[in-house]
């Protein structure tokens, strides 16, 4: 099995750590960076995505993109201002 095959086995599997290994032995590919980038982004891997977003546009856009979908996620689940009618 091919290391694309095993990365996509272990994505199904919910085994982010393996799938993000490897990938990322491989990400010197543009498709397959982006796919790193993009696993590190879904795994909540954040930490290390705003680490490698100091030089890469790639990993800075994933992290911009994580950031703003835990803000929405944070405002759908805020509850809704009480309007009281007069």
């Amino acid at each position: 099995m091919a290391w694309f095959e095993q990365a996509q086995a272990a994505e199904q599997r919910r085994d982010q750590d393996t799938a993000i290994a490897l990938v990322s032995a491989h990400a010197k590919y543009y498709s397959t960076h982006l796919r790193h980038m993009d696993l590190l982004a879904r795994a909540e891997r954040l930490p290390e995505l705003a680490e490698r977003a100091l030089t890469d546009v790639h990993a800075r856009r994933r992290l911009n993109g994580a950031i703003r979908e835990r803000e929405m996620e944070a405002a759908l689940h805020k509850p809704a201002p009480r309007i009281d009618h007069c």
